[in-house]
This record gives C-alpha cells, sequence and structure tokens, in this order.
C-alpha cells in the first residue's frame, strides 16, 4: 500500500481530536448540542423509524458484529488460503472492543437520563455501537479497495458501508441511549485504531515481502 505514513497522520488527527472532545463534552457549547437532540429527538419518532433504529441497534450489538467479523475473515482465509489473511480482522476489531471498554471505564460518562426508549448498560463516551460499525465496515471499505477492481461493486459496497455506518450512529441518538457527541468520540476513537492496524499489517507485509526478496 502506498503512502502508508499518511495512514499515521490521520490517526494522529482523529486521535487529537478524540481526545479533545474527551476532555470538552462538558463545555457549554457541546452540552448545548447533546441537549439539542436529547429533547428534540421524541418529535421526529414513528413507529416505521422506530422499528428500523432496533433492527440496527440489534445488527450493531456485540454477537452479531462477532458474527460477521467472523464470516468475513472466513472470506479471507478462503480467498487467500492462508491463516494470517484472519490477522487484520481480528486485530481490527479485538482491539475496537478492548480500547472501548478502556475509554468508557477511565472516561465514565452516564447515559442520557430521559427519552430513551430502551435500557443499556453500562457508561456512555464513546459509543460501543458506533466503534464496533465503524471498525467492522471501515476495514470493508479498505479491502474493497485492495480486493475488488474499479467498478459498480465496489462502489455499491463502499456506499452499503458508509451508509450503514451512518445509520447505526443515527440510531444510538434516535434511541436515546447515547449524546451525538458519544458518536462522534466513537467515530473518532475506531477511525484512529483502524488506521493504526491497516499501517501495521501493511508494514509487517513490506517487512515480508523485503525478507523474501533478499533472501532469494
Amino acid at each position: 500500500m502506498k503512502n502508508k505514513k499518511t495512514l499515521l497522520w490521520f490517526s494522529l488527527l482523529t486521535f487529537s481530536l478524540f481526545i479533545l472532545l474527551a476532555f470538552t463534552f462538558e463545555s457549554s457549547y457541546l452540552q448545548a448540542i447533546d441537549v439539542f437532540f436529547v429533547e428534540g429527538m421524541p418529535n421526529y419518532r414513528h413507529d416505521w423509524i422506530t422499528s428500523i433504529m432496533l433492527f440496527l441497534a440489534w445488527l450493531g450489538g456485540t454477537r452479531i458484529m462477532a458474527v460477521l467479523t467472523l464470516s468475513l475473515l472466513i472470506l479471507l482465509v478462503i480467498k487467500h488460503k492462508r491463516l494470517t489473511a484472519a490477522f487484520l480482522p481480528i486485530l481490527v476489531m479485538g482491539g475496537t472492543g478492548v480500547l472501548n471498554l478502556i475509554a468508557k471505564q477511565l472516561i465514565s460518562r452516564v447515559r442520557p437520563e430521559v427519552n430513551y426508549l430502551i435500557d443499556q448498560p453500562g457508561y456512555s463516551f464513546p459509543s460501543g455501537h458506533t466503534m464496533a460499525a465503524v471498525s467492522l465496515f471501515g476495514l470493508i471499505v479498505y479491502l474493497s479497495y485492495i480486493m475488488i477492481e474499479k467498478g459498480t461493486v465496489r462502489k455499491l459496497t463502499v456506499i452499503s458501508a458508509i451508509t450503514l455506518v451512518v445509520l447505526m450512529g443515527a440510531s444510538r441518538v434516535y434511541l436515546g441511549v447515547h449524546f451525538f457527541t458519544d458518536i462522534m468520540g466513537g467515530t473518532l476513537f475506531s477511525l484512529t485504531w483502524l488506521m493504526i492496524s491497516i499501517y501495521l499489517v501493511e508494514s509487517l507485509k513490506s517487512s515480508s515481502a523485503s525478507r523474501s526478496v533478499s533472501d532469494a
């Protein structure tokens, strides 16, 4: 992959923004944004929309995400005919889960206490559903660029992945279990880890290729 250093610069940017957000989400300006969504969302709720959002909540749950991740790594192993092809999905999704747990425990932000439609245990910042969605579907976008030739299939894959990420993030605010800033924090933190993971794997590939050439 060309310009691997760009991944590191991008991850540094997103991580810096995440840290900034983690220390400022209690500021009056950001709180006003969060309150706007928490108090205003009930005005836009309808049964058919709620059904879709509940489905997205189920889709973004730990079990389904684990199944989707397992399916992806099996497909990669079959396509590349080597077990090491499963390393990137395991690194990305495993790291995402651990980082989300650590961040939530350190920040300990309480979830919205009014206008929520479902009960959700645990802390609020950053959104775990959002982090999982950004990591998994962001990984799919990356893989589509290196495995699918330019064309309709790649475009549809990328558009579908991005759409699912946006909808999953929106569903958490719609259902009242997260603040808007939780979604932004989850997006930034996941992008950080996704870029770092891709950089590490690409670096390992380059190192392995260099050793193979030198040994030939």
